[in-house]
């Protein structure tokens, strides 16, 4: 993936926790070689994506010790955002108990997270508490944590029926990370349901390369270009033959870019 990436053109690699784990207990002593290559590539592990059961009934302490081995994994691989989902029920679906227990426990996770130098950061998706744009900012303003990041997932947020680009400007602060993928159209959208898309015989009809899809990619891109301050991307690929479409997607996006450059080229004379 590394050699994949660098003969690509890509700045790094989003990790994730199962993967980096499984290569810190099979090849740990080979990690500070593998990362070495890395960095002479001018590569980085932008960031860990990681699974917790933050709603579930799993004692705080147990849930706590996971939590700082995920959080070592991190550090290992030199990253300092860590990605979590905000529990697995919709924002609709919690009471006020509910948001309490949320937010606590995401109190405790980032207070953890912090101590060590990494960012707890959730990523906007259905089925969890920050499932759309209202229900984000609930979250970031009940846990009130500045250690609270986010993942902007700009796919599930227009999901939600939010205004992407609106959404992107009222999370901005907040945002360390985006991933962008595509859909058909909405009738697709179940496609990317975990139950579906993190299964090896789950279907992947509708998964569509960027320009192709019914969500507005390129003026996304477009937006994104023109801000210096913006976070890095992470491209989201499913279907079949995922080395050949991202490096075709990265070439897509490097276009827009190339584009965009000469639109703002001024002549004087």
């Amino acid at each position: 993936m590394l050699r994949y990436a660098h003969d690509t053109g890509f700045n790094g690699i989003e990790l994730w926790g199962v993967h980096a784990k499984a290569l810190l207990r099979q090849r740990g002593q080979e990690l500070g070689g593998m990362l070495d290559e890395m960095f002479s590539y001018g590569l980085e592990i932008n960031m860990l994506s990681d699974y917790i059961p933050l709603m579930g009934n799993i004692p705080m302490d147990v849930l706590l010790k996971e939590w700082q081995e995920t959080v070592q994994a991190a550090k290992a691989f030199h990253t300092d955002k860590l990605r979590i989902f905000a529990g697995n029920l919709s924002s609709q679906s919690l009471d006020e108990k509910d948001w309490e227990l949320c937010t606590e426990r995401l109190n405790l996770l980032c207070a953890a997270a912090e101590r060590e130098g990494v960012y707890t950061v959730v990523e906007t998706h259905p089925g969890t508490a920050a499932d759309g744009l209202d229900s984000t900012l609930q979250l970031l303003r009940q846990t009130d944590n500045p250690a609270l990041k986010l993942n902007l997932d700009f796919l599930h947020m227009w999901e939600s029926g939010a205004d992407p680009l609106a959404a992107y400007e009222r999370l901005k602060p907040w945002i360390v990370n985006i991933h962008l993928k595509n859909v058909e159209s909405r009738q697709w959208l179940e496609v990317f349901s975990p139950d579906n898309i993190y299964s090896p015989s789950g279907s992947r009809r509708g998964i569509v390369p960027l320009a192709d899809g019914e969500m507005d990619c390129q003026a996304i891109m477009k937006h994104l270009i023109l801000d210096p301050t913006r976070a890095p991307v992470s491209l989201e690929w499913f279907g079949a033959t995922p080395f050949q479409i991202l490096k075709s997607e990265l070439g897509w996006l490097k276009g827009l870019e190339s584009d965009l450059k000469l639109e703002n080229v001024e002549v004087t004379g």
